[in-house]
Formats: structure tokens, C-alpha cells, sequence
């Protein structure tokens, strides 16, 4: 399976990747695993979801968002790659959702991104450990950050 007919085959445009901001990097290869910095719902300068699950933003629209930060991340290894043809699996996903203070649902929120994971390898490569995590505050208010680590083939 191609990655990238896979994407257009769903009609997702991968955005372009946007640099790091601070002193890190996006993406950081070593050996055969890929790991990603974290990704929030953006494009270009502009975060399209903004503010506390379960005050400003509701479940749906960070599930959305979600979604939108796992295909920044899909296009910051291929910026780095060229390609996305030696992505073979999702190890791991991690998804920082920031919530009011009485939000319990960041499990349903990280499904978002979990969910376009598996529709984009299948059930069997789709499986990945996944980590969702409740916080005070994300960088640009953002509603979500995603980061994730991923097997290449070579």
C-alpha cells in the first residue's frame, strides 16, 4: 500500500510543513523509527482550533482537530523524507488535549487522529499504542498537539 494514494484516495492534502519553532527539530530520524515533534491543528501561522475542550471548543470540533494535527505530523516526515513511502506503521501516537477543568474525554478526542490511522493503513498496520493526556495550556491556545513516532522501511 502507497501512504500517499492512500491520502488521495480520501482527499487529504498534505499542508506544508511548517518549521520548527524554537530550538528543536520537526522530525528526527534514527535507525528505522521516525519520531515527530509536537504538531498542532494549523495551517501555515493560522491554529483553527483554539481554546479549552469542554468550554470554548466542543468534543467533535477537537476530534477535528486532532485529525487536522496527525496530518501536519504525515506532512512534516514527508518534508523531511521526501516522501512518504518507507512509513510502514504509526508506533505511537500522543495527543495533549487542552481541557476545562471538569473534560474527561481526551480518549474520545485522540480518536480523531487514531481513527484517520487506521483508515490509512488498515486494521492490521493501523494498531498503534496511543497515550491521550489532559492539560492546562498549549502553545498558540491551541485546542490540540500531536506527536508521533513511526516504523520506516529501508
Amino acid at each position: 500500500m502507497n501512504l500517499e494514494q492512500r491520502l488521495n484516495e480520501l482527499n487529504i492534502e498534505l499542508p506544508i510543513s511548517a518549521a520548527a519553532g524554537g530550538a528543536y527539530a520537526p522530525v528526527v530520524v534514527h535507525g528505522d523509527t521516525i519520531y515527530v515533534s509536537g504538531q498542532l491543528p494549523r495551517d501555515g501561522d493560522k491554529v483553527h482550533v483554539v481554546g479549552q475542550v469542554g468550554r470554548d471548543v466542543t468534543p467533535e470540533e477537537a476530534r477535528r482537530g486532532a485529525r487536522l494535527a496527525l496530518i501536519r505530523g504525515l506532512a512534516a516526515i514527508k518534508a523531511h523524507l521526501g516522501s512518504l513511502d518507507n512509513v510502514t506503521q504509526i508506533l505511537k501516537l500522543t495527543v495533549f488535549v487542552h481541557s476545562a477543568a471538569d473534560f474527561s474525554g481526551q480518549t474520545a478526542v485522540a480518536d480523531g487522529a487514531s481513527e484517520l490511522i487506521m483508515e490509512l493503513f488498515g486494521p492490521e498496520r493501523g494498531l498503534h499504542t496511543r497515550t491521550s493526556v489532559g492539560v492546562a495550556q498549549l502553545p498558540r491556545n491551541a485546542s490540540i498537539e500531536v506527536e508521533l513516532i513511526a516504523a520506516l522501511s529501508r
